[in-house]
């Protein structure tokens, strides 16, 4: 089903692009091919210094709802979004890195469920850089606040966002895990998080990326319990230990285990 008229509301997707000339086009195409065709794709290129912004620009030469912006200077993938979301026009707001992949009937089958919730996501693949398929993260029908601080279920490549809830939220940029902050800020706001369990993403996990660091991203984990949400020590201790993957976007699918876990006494 391709929908157009112009009651439907208007997604508004937020791409952030840096050194991705190898897998921008397939991300660009898989919105193109959505089954819901009511979409505008803001690509912020954030000073590439391959052909990304080329790339992009020869999709928005294509179609009209493709927009390319160019960063003045290097701001990072959390400034990039809060740009984004400051040029956005949509009554919804998707996020799509732009080495990921989106399912043709993933805005259609998650819209379906904009009368329940504010924040909307969805079960994904993990595959590797060459495309190939390396397991299914299926997620949990809903979630809070405190199940996020166990499992972190949502990432920037499945969430759609209803825009009214960003008014003063946007994306820290002092952190490491600068979206699992933000999500985290937004459940305990009351927002609701509801998913459609399909997998209709694809997450690519790219070698050097900081998803990679598994030890580092455990640790910055931690940082966030203790500093940000200001957890007690052995609070931060029993959600880390309970928690069987860390799933951040930034995070992406591994399982890190609890050997990075500093100790009581040795807190950081």
């Amino acid at each position: 089903m391709h929908a157009t008229e112009t009651s439907l509301p208007l997604v508004s997707i937020i791409m952030p692009a840096f050194n991705g000339e190898p897998y921008i086009g397939a991300a660009i195409r898989s919105v193109l091919a959505q089954s819901y065709a009511r979409w505008e794709l803001l690509i912020l290129d954030d000073g590439s210094a391959d052909r990304t912004a080329e790339i992009a620009e020869a999709f928005e030469k294509s179609d009209p709802r493709i927009r390319l912006f160019r960063n003045p200077k290097n701001l990072g993938a959390a400034q990039t979004r809060n740009r984004g979301f400051a040029l956005a026009q949509g009554e919804w707001i998707a996020l799509l890195d732009c080495d990921d992949i989106w399912h043709t009937d993933k805005l259609e089958k998650q819209l379906a469920l904009a009368s329940r919730g504010d924040i909307l996501y969805c079960s994904y693949a993990l595959i590797d850089e060459s495309g190939k398929h390396l397991s299914d993260f299926l997620v949990p029908e809903s979630t809070d606040y405190e199940a996020m601080l166990r499992e972190s279920v949502l990432s920037c490549s499945t969430v759609l966002l209803r825009r009214s809830i960003l008014a003063g939220q946007r994306f820290p940029t002092e952190y490491y895990h600068e979206d699992y902050v933000f999500w985290l800020e937004l459940l305990k706001a009351g927002y609701r998080a509801i998913a459609c369990t399909e997998v209709l993403a694809d997450y690519r996990l790219v070698k050097g990326s900081r998803s990679s660091d598994k030890r580092n991203a455990a640790k910055n984990r931690w940082l966030i319990y203790r500093r940000v949400e200001k957890l007690s020590i052995w609070k931060s201790a029993a959600v880390f230990q309970s928690m069987p993957a860390m799933r951040c976007g930034s995070a992406g699918g591994h399982d890190e285990g609890t050997s990075a876990l500093p100790q009581p006494g040795h807190d950081l």
